[in-house]
């Protein structure tokens, strides 16, 4: 079975450095991790969507942004997701913005090289991830963002598991089970 996951949220820390930016950005203090429920902040008025925009933007066009985020994998995970990647039984499925002055295609398969895949397959794409996901056959799928979640599960016959985040916990849908660690992963895979 294909297995296709995506990065950022499931195998890097995102969210905490972005939050850095938003914070260096606006001057305002320390935004707590636990209060990102979504994309745009809705929770914070006195992060502007355009703000937010902003931030997205930086971060795309900085490849040091992306190869310095923290892994959420174990050694033992890593260890997994690369045996599948040997196997071409593991694709890596992302919505990072592919810019004009870097390769985020070279940035992203170098992070996951560094951190233990050492052959990844890296699709980019700004569109719905179940057209993908139904393209390349993926029978698992995982993703922290309900919205994929939600677009996977209604749009393909695969499997669909998303880590619990504080910024996914209210989601709920019969087509999306819920995981803690990437360890449940496990039994998917027998």
């Amino acid at each position: 079975m294909m297995v296709g996951l995506d990065i950022d949220g499931v195998l890097a820390d995102f969210v905490s450095p972005f939050l850095r930016v938003l914070e260096e950005r606006t001057g305002a203090g320390c935004i707590d991790p636990q209060t990102y429920v979504d994309l745009y902040f809705s929770d914070h008025p006195e992060l502007s969507r355009e703000i937010v925009t902003e931030c997205i933007l930086k971060v795309s066009n900085d490849p040091k942004f992306w190869a310095q985020l923290h892994p959420l994998p174990s050694a033992t995970q890593w260890k997994v997701l690369d045996d599948l990647s040997r196997q071409s039984k593991l694709i890596f499925i992302t919505h990072r913005y592919e810019c004009d002055n870097y390769s985020i295609h070279r940035v992203t398969c170098d992070w996951l090289r560094k951190h233990g895949v050492s052959d990844p397959v890296v699709y980019f794409t700004q569109g719905c991830k179940s057209e993908l996901i139904g393209k390349l056959k993926v029978g698992l799928f995982v993703d922290d963002r309900h919205e994929n979640c939600r677009d996977v599960a209604e749009n393909t016959n695969a499997v669909v598991l998303m880590p619990h985040r504080p910024y996914n916990q209210t989601f709920s849908h019969p087509g999306v089970q819920r995981i803690q660690d990437l360890d449940e992963l496990l039994p998917f895979l027998a």
